[in-house]
């Protein structure tokens, strides 16, 4: 998947049946992966008691978005 934005990885995780609460974009959200701008790139990351786990780093908010869905896919054991 290919340009992607919120919108369309929202569309995606809820066909999909990813609960909500399994995703954040732009916040912190306990035991949820996240993505957050950092500088030029875009941060993946679990955030695990309170703290951020760093899972993977972006070029492009598209990229960032396409890893986090691969994130939420493997966790739920879904394609």
């Amino acid at each position: 998947m290919m340009n992607l934005s919120i919108e369309k990885v929202t569309k995606y995780l809820t066909e999909k049946k990813i609960p909500e609460d399994a995703y954040a974009f732009y916040s912190d959200r306990e035991d949820a992966f996240c993505i957050d701008k950092v500088g030029e790139e875009w941060l993946i990351y679990y955030v695990e008691r309170g703290k951020r786990i760093e899972l993977a780093w972006g070029k492009t908010e598209s990229q960032a978005l396409d890893v986090l869905r691969l994130y939420l896919l493997h966790e739920f054991k879904m394609n």
